[in-house]
């Protein structure tokens, strides 16, 4: 298993306790995005997508795209990763799944991210 992190600047003023593992962890990587999108937040200065090089090189095929509010950061990461997809700009990935258990917002996001083509789950569990 891969793990990419996206970070926006509020989780370095409010770190979770729960995450900070993943900063030392083998098979992740972290990166501070410059936008919303997570896709678009991960474009280089060489008009390269580190995200999308990073499931290019990696061979990944399924991504668990989770956050702390599914209707705009997760959503607007699953439309954009979808749309490159369809295009030919994130391959292998052939499949990107969901959860939130949140307020009626957040299925709405997962309500759209599912008619967008992803997949959602209805629990998830990692162990590390």
């Amino acid at each position: 298993m891969f793990l990419w992190g996206l970070l926006v600047n509020i989780c370095r003023i409010i770190p979770s306790p729960e995450l900070t593992w993943l900063e030392e962890a083998e098979n992740v990587s972290l990166r501070q995005k410059s936008c919303i999108d997570g896709f678009l937040g991960s474009n280089r200065e060489d008009d390269l997508n580190a995200f999308a090089e990073c499931v290019k090189t990696k061979q990944i095929k399924v991504i668990l795209a989770l956050g702390i509010c599914t209707d705009i950061c997760v959503l607007d990461f699953i439309a954009t990763t979808l749309a490159a997809h369809n295009v030919g700009l994130a391959a292998p990935l052939e499949d990107i799944v969901s959860w939130n258990v949140q307020d009626l917002m957040h299925h709405v996001g997962l309500y759209i991210a599912e008619g967008r083509g992803a997949k959602i789950a209805h629990r998830v569990s990692f162990s590390h």
